[in-house]
């Protein structure tokens, strides 16, 4: 008896989420507001500069590392390794070229062959005509020429944003502290 008591209220709650659902399915494809769409193609650049405590850039740093994996075998890639940054993201190559926003996220080495990195990070476009997140997120080889990633989504100006992400390296120093940058080319679809 009871059981039979339990399938009703099953079969209640199952029918109760179904009405819902078509509810909901009819009431957005009623709708007739088109949402903006942003740019097709989006570019910017990334600088990274990194904590070095033997040069103490404390006062200059937008990436930092974590501490390696507690292993006792050579790591010559330094797989398992954990970058976490804030770089600043401009229209031009260099450092003082207009500002658009900052990229905030990390990269994990994940390669015990090669350097590899597993990249997720939101770009926070703040300045110039379009304005809102784009996230992007990939694994890349660091000999590659071209790395690809993948947009995976965005607010604002970028709402519902996916496509490629091309990555390119543009500058390396790695006199201490190491600084980099990096030119990102978007194809964008809505």
């Amino acid at each position: 008896m009871a059981s039979g008591k339990l399938e009703a209220i099953c079969v209640a709650v199952l029918l109760a989420f179904a009405a819902c659902t078509v509810r909901a399915v009819h009431a957005s494809s009623s709708c007739t507001r088109k949402l903006p769409c942003g740019p097709k193609k989006f570019s910017f650049y990334m600088h990274n500069t990194v904590y070095d405590p033997t040069v103490d850039n404390r006062d200059y740093f937008n990436s930092i590392y974590g501490l390696p994996p507690n292993i006792s075998f050579p790591n010559p890639f330094g797989f398992g390794i954990m970058n976490t940054f804030e770089d600043p993201l401009t229209v031009g190559p260099s450092n003082t070229s207009m500002a658009l926003g900052k990229a905030q996220g990390f990269y994990v080495l994940n390669g015990y062959k090669e350097y590899t990195l597993f990249h997720l990070f939101t770009a926070n476009i703040t300045e110039g005509q379009s304005k809102g997140t784009i996230d992007i997120f990939g694994q890349l080889r660091e000999v590659d020429p071209v790395r690809l990633l993948t947009v995976v989504g965005g607010t604002g100006a970028f709402l519902g944003a996916r496509g490629p992400a091309s990555c390119t390296l543009v500058e390396m120093d790695h006199t201490p502290p190491a600084k980099w940058t990096l030119f990102f080319e978007l194809d964008l679809y809505y």
